[in-house]
């Protein structure tokens, strides 16, 4: 990799990691999914800063390529997302869950004592 192109993604990524710690700054994000994007910009800086590192962690793996080891890491990393963005829906689905029972309760009780106020209101003529 030249230095030229080193540089520029140790721009990139570290204007990346700027970016997504405004968003955290201004609660456009929740923490714990910036903290997982900020870990993943973090390895690419690394990998980015030391070049040799991820032909030495290929060779200790038995990987034949270097960019074949980058394909394996992306494709870790893209589990890792992915598991932890589908805890996020379940805990999601799980609130509208309740939401949507705690307004069905609530519209019964309306529902009841409207039905009773009309009662009451018959009863006096």
């Amino acid at each position: 990799m030249s230095v030229k192109l080193q540089i520029l993604l140790i721009v990139v990524i570290l204007i990346a990691m700027m970016y997504i710690i405004n968003l955290v700054r201004k609660k456009i994000i929740d923490f714990r999914y910036a903290l997982l994007w900020l870990l993943v910009a973090l390895c690419v800086l690394v990998l980015t800063i030391f070049p040799r590192l991820l032909i030495l962690l290929s060779g200790a793996l038995g990987i034949t390529s270097a960019v074949n080891m980058l394909f394996f890491l992306g494709f870790c990393l893209s589990i890792v997302v992915i598991f932890s963005l589908s805890i996020a829906v379940s805990n999601l689905q799980d609130k509208v869950k309740k939401t949507a029972q705690e307004i069905a309760i609530i519209r019964k009780d309306m529902y009841d004592t409207y039905q009773k106020l009309e009662a009451e209101i018959k009863e006096e003529k």
